[in-house]
């Protein structure tokens, strides 16, 4: 049979090689979440006449990130929410990223550039940061959708809200139907770090 030094040297190995293996993996999962925490204010998206705007123009600002739409039965209760964020919070810190996106029952017809600011500026809704439209699921959604939603479920409608720290780190994903005020309390935690 094995004698008891035999039998110590192969539990120590196999110990070492179990430490190993989950000390490699842990790194991987750490240094593929350090790439994607890296890239959120690395990212390059579109303005609403399609100029490039890089996302590191944000850093050391609270982001809300939202995807609008003009004909959701949501738009007007949204719309006025996020004024009010952008009213009481934009001198503190808080950008307001909004997104139109077209994908959910053809809600948001208006077309990027001009005609877009027409259709805000007619409903009132001085919201913020207005970029080119976007696909916020699926195959074509824009890389900050996928990174928004590498963990999560896709974006299930029209105003799913992300706020995001002054580092870029997503701090919390809301619901469509949730209201922007709801947010202020969250809002309020990151502007004061």
């Amino acid at each position: 049979m094995f004698d008891k030094d035999t039998i110590f040297r192969g539990l120590m190995a196999a110990v070492a090689l179990v430490t190993v293996l989950q000390t490699r993996s842990r790194l991987q999962q750490d240094l593929q979440d350090m790439r994607w925490r890296l890239t959120i204010q690395a990212l390059t998206v579109r303005d609403t006449f399609g100029k490039p705007v890089q996302l590191d123009k944000f850093a050391g600002h609270v982001m809300l990130i939202v995807n609008i739409a003009s004909k959701c039965g949501l738009t007007s209760s949204q719309y006025n929410g996020l004024r009010y964020l952008l009213e009481e919070y934009e001198d503190r810190g808080l950008r307001i990223l909004n997104f139109p996106c077209n994908q959910f029952g053809g809600q948001m017809p208006e077309s990027d550039g001009q005609e877009m600011l027409d259709h805000l500026r007619r409903e009132g809704a001085n919201i913020g940061h207005i970029f080119a439209k976007v696909d916020v699921k699926g195959a074509q959604a824009d890389p900050l959708y996928k990174l928004l939603t590498r963990h999560q479920q896709d974006i299930e409608w029209n105003f799913v809200k992300f706020l995001v720290d002054r580092k870029g780190n997503i701090h919390k994903r809301y619901g469509a139907e949730l209201e922007p005020v709801a947010l202020t309390d969250d809002i309020e935690l990151l502007l004061g770090r």
